[in-house]
Order: C-alpha cells, then structure tokens, then sequence
C-alpha cells in the first residue's frame, strides 16, 4: 500500500504503526551499462528498525549477498561502493540473506517499510522473481524522498547526501554502503513527521558539585551566562555545591538533564553530577515537574534565597534590543573572541564528524578565506552568521552575539 504524501498523512503514520523499517541496498552495475536493469543482483541489505514513538534506532540488519548471474563484480562498483570481489566471494547468496531478513523484521504489519526513492523494492523483487520466490509486499511501502520534499516544501526530490546538507545534518560513514545509507536516512525521519509533536516544557533542578575551590560565585554564574544559562536560576550552597534550576522545552526530561549535563561540563570541567534522574518522560502539551527539588542543598554560608536573588539580578542586568538578541552582561574581565569558543567546545567533535575546513565553511555561510580570518579571531560573528553557527553548533545565536559584543566591547 502506498501512503498518501501530504502533511497530515505524513505524521499521522507514527500513531498507526510501531516501528519503520529503513532499508537501504546496493546493486551490481557499470559504467556501461552491459548489465541491463533487468539483470542486476541485489549485493548488499542494510536496514535499521525505528521505534515510532521515539525515532530512535532499536536494531540494525546488514548483510552482503552473492551474485549469481554476473558474478564477477565490475571495478565502476568497486569504486563506488567499495564492496570487493573477495568481499562477496564469500558471502551467501540472495535466497539465504532474504529469508534472514525477513524472520528480523517486526512480527506482522506492524511497521512501515521505507527506502530512499522508489527503486529499492523493486530491486529486491527483481531479486525474488529471479530466485523463484515469491513477491515481497509489504503492508506499507513509503518513499521517504517523496516524503522529504512534501514535508520541506521542496519543488523537486533529492538525493539523500543533498537531504542531509539541506538539513545540516553530517553524513556519517561511506556513501552507497548500505546500512551506512539505511543508518544516515533514518536521520531525517524527525524532520519528515514533525517531530515536534513530541517536544513539550521539562522543569528540572540538576545538582553539581564543582571540584575546584578556586573558583568564586560569581565566576561560576558568569561560566554558565556566557553558555547560555541566562535562562536558569543558580543556587550555591556554599560547600562548592551548586543547583540549577530551569524549564525548556526538550523531547523528554531525560534529554534534557543530558543537554545541561554537557553544556556545564564544557564550560566547568570540573563539575561533577551529583544528582540527576535518569526517568524518561514524554509529552505534547503541558509543563512536567522536576522529581526532585532543591531538598538537602546544606547552606553553610549563602542560602538559596540569596542565590536566587543574585541570579534574578544578572538577569535584570541583561539588556534587550530590537532585534530580539542578548547583547550585555557586565563584566570587566577581558573577553574572548567568539572563535575561541568555537575552537575549543566544537571544532575538534565536527571534525572528528569527518567535516572539512571547506565542509564548515559552505555550512557556515563563508569562503574559505573567510572562515580562516574567523579561527585566527579576525572575523566578527553578525546575527546571520550567529544563526548559521547555532545550526552547526547547537549553541543559541544569542551566546555567540552577545560574545562578539563583549569581545568588541572588551578592545574598546
């Protein structure tokens, strides 16, 4: 059966179905075309099982098949894939490898067969009639470049690494390996159901213990200002203890106790959890209290109404201008340029991602020379470019204004 592709259709599939099954293949080719699209074998199945409910990945499937009526695999498909001749020499051939995937998939119709474009399936029945099996149909097939162009607004379909660029989401793998392609389509799955559905406000009061007496108050609410915790109230209990206590919207509590986790432990290396939970809420409407609160935060030296108050005061502090964004904390300690933020919490994770100087320089919106200028501190961060930079980073536009503005404001 094939869906319908519009909007409402679309995100209405995860209520009716368990699991998506995102499969990808690989087939003999040439550069030639001497093997016609009738004769061409299925070499490689990759898939993964998504949990609708979650879009997460819950089991993956992987196997490569042996060709039988063009055995000898060209070089054009070598290269391509990077699937060797040895490789399939010794591999089972397709009525073996289908039937093993078949017994993995979901028991009954309880998922939605899904591919990148149309042809995957016909290929693997091309692959059945061949072997004399029987037809494979599933309850639902659906085109997931069908569905990407519907639910982005697209004027035409697209192949899956431009998918992925216009989502700013890295490719991860080998392109044309197939669980590799099953893994990164998989990828796009939230922005295809609006997702969204399942975000809602989270309340949550996270405990850190800061092992390093050299830090002051103040220098611990200014690390986490500078981050993004303008958001936050910051207790201290005196004993080198802090609480932080906030409200965002996230997909589950669970992600975003993880989030404030990371995002402390960057900017204070030394902190250390000390009490957090690990339950998984979820929901599509309403606020979700914390489980715990500030209970048995001893306070030898400042209170907790104190810590708020001074809190509450840095945010009064901070000032607004038309455009929307934060631009001032005071502070009379010299700043850093922008770049150095960048370099030292995310530069180093997006390139072990595999991306390139020039990979970041097109997601950023910059030339080359451009994005050079920016890491040796000679490029200043404008609200176009601190919106490209919250795409890639993840950390608010706003951090990244607000620290060229102190940056700019600190060489004055």
């Amino acid at each position: 059966m094939e869906p319908e592709y519009n909007s409402g259709s679309l995100n209405s599939l995860v209520n009716d179905y368990r699991h998506i099954v995102v499969v990808d293949i690989e087939h003999s080719c040439t550069m030639d075309g001497s093997i016609p699209p009738e004769a061409r074998e299925t070499i490689e199945i990759g898939a993964v099982i998504i949990d609708t409910h979650s879009l997460q990945v819950v089991d993956e499937f992987s196997c490569l098949i042996c060709p039988v009526i063009h055995p000898k695999l060209s070089q054009f498909c070598t290269e391509l894939t990077g699937i060797t001749q040895d490789d399939l020499d010794v591999a089972a051939h397709f009525s073996e490898v289908f039937a093993n995937f078949i017994n993995w998939l979901p028991d009954g119709a309880e998922y939605i067969f899904a591919t990148w474009g149309a042809y995957d399936l016909v290929q693997l029945n091309i692959d059945c009639a061949s072997h004399g099996m029987p037809a494979f149909s599933p309850s639902l097939n659906l085109n997931l470049k069908e569905a990407f162009k519907v639910s982005r607004k697209l004027k035409k379909k697209v192949g899956l690494k431009k998918a992925l660029e216009i989502s700013n989401i890295p490719f991860e793998g080998n392109h044309h390996r197939a669980l590799d392609d099953a893994k990164n389509t998989a990828k796009l799955l939230p922005l295809i159901f609006n997702h969204k559905e399942w975000t809602g406000i989270y309340e949550a009061t996270i405990k850190f213990e800061i092992n390093d007496d050299s830090l002051t108050m103040d220098e611990i609410d200014d690390s986490l200002f500078e981050v993004g915790f303008d958001d936050a109230i910051v207790s201290h209990s005196g004993d080198g203890r802090i609480a932080i206590e906030l409200s965002r919207e996230a997909t589950s509590y669970a992600d975003l106790v993880e989030s404030v986790v990371a995002e402390v432990m960057n900017v204070i290396p030394s902190a250390k959890v000390i009490r957090a939970s690990n339950d998984r809420w979820q929901t599509s409407q309403g606020r979700h209290q914390n489980p715990f609160k500030l209970n048995n935060l001893g306070n030898p030296g400042v209170d907790v109404t104190t810590s708020r108050i001074r809190s509450r005061k840095k945010l009064e502090s901070i000032a607004e201008i038309d455009d929307g964004y934060i631009i001032d904390i005071p502070d009379d300690k010299e700043m850093l340029h922008p770049a150095r933020y960048f370099e030292d919490l995310f530069l180093q994770k997006l390139r072990a991602q595999g991306l390139s100087n020039n990979e970041l320089s097109k997601q950023l919106g910059l030339s080359d020379e451009q994005f050079n200028d920016f890491l040796k501190g000679n490029e200043g961060v404008t609200i176009t470019f601190a919106k490209r930079l919250e795409e890639v980073t993840g950390m608010p536009s706003e951090f990244w204004l607000r620290t060229q503005t102190k940056f700019d404001k600190s060489r004055k």
